[in-house]
């Protein structure tokens, strides 16, 4: 896991100065446009490329409470959930990083996800769904797939990446993705991190903490049909244990049952 860890952090670093470096270079261009083809006074192209700038710093600042937004009207958990936020206690504490707050969805659907640019201000949410309809080792299991995955800074990444050239701007009825173009340019790679093949490691990666594969198998098992949920933005499918939006789209949940079963 240390060597996920360190592969990851990196890739955050990587990727918000590759980000902000792009922002900063599109700014200085609007100002630098407006004063070649002479057609726009400086006192207009220089506010213009600051409010550019000013403006994707904003978005770029609420864009992790954007996601946990988009994850469906959640609510903190309480002492209601004392079998859950233990759990977590003991998985945070087995893997050395701080407890994330809980959030639960109230939702028939059965799905976790995890929220964070830094591994130490993350956010777990959970539908009461998947509270209701797990035993305790599937639990523990779906709970340390999104943990582990906070703990390497996996989870950091894809919040990274969603914040930055997956960026939203606009409001619910009309949103774009202006710096996806960028993403077009290098053939995809800056936002790999999101492709669907990741889900293996994720598995993987929380077996590695339960040391328990059959745990994670009959979690993705409780999964299986049962965890659409159409109150999610598709924007956050990358933050869910499985897809909420299109199962077609994401691994096999029985592929990732047949890897977990050659462990």
């Amino acid at each position: 896991m240390e060597n996920w860890s360190d592969r990851n952090q990196q890739r955050a670093v990587r990727l918000n100065i590759i980000f902000w470096l792009s922002v900063l270079l599109i700014s200085v261009a609007i100002c630098a446009v407006g004063q070649l083809v002479k057609l726009v006074p400086i006192w207009i192209s220089v506010p213009a490329g600051l409010a550019t700038f000013g403006a994707v710093a904003w978005s770029s600042k609420e864009a992790e409470r954007r996601l946990i937004a988009g994850c469906g009207e959640t609510e903190v958990a309480t002492d209601s959930y004392p079998r859950l936020e233990n759990l977590v206690d003991a998985l945070c504490l087995t893997t050395g990083t701080s407890p994330p707050e809980i959030r639960v969805l109230r939702s028939p659907g059965r799905n976790i996800a995890a929220v964070g640019r830094q591994p130490h201000k993350s956010t777990l949410l959970i539908t009461t769904g998947l509270l209701e309809n797990t035993s305790r080792i599937e639990l523990e299991a779906a709970l340390a797939n999104r943990i582990a995955q906070i703990a390497n800074h996996r989870v950091a990444v894809i919040s990274t990446t969603l914040s930055t050239f997956c960026l939203t701007l606009g409001s619910s009825r009309f949103r774009v993705q202006p710096f996806l173009l960028l993403d077009l340019l290098t053939r995809g790679r800056l936002t790999s991190d999101l492709e669907t093949s990741n889900d293996f490691y994720g598995d993987s990666a929380g077996v590695a903490v339960t040391r328990y594969p059959p745990g994670m198998i009959e979690a993705l098992e409780v999964f299986e049909n049962q965890h659409h949920l159409p109150e999610v933005d598709p924007i956050t499918a990358p933050l869910w244990l499985v897809d909420p939006s299109s199962a077609g789209e994401q691994t096999s949940i029985q592929a990732r049952i047949a890897s977990l079963r050659e462990m």
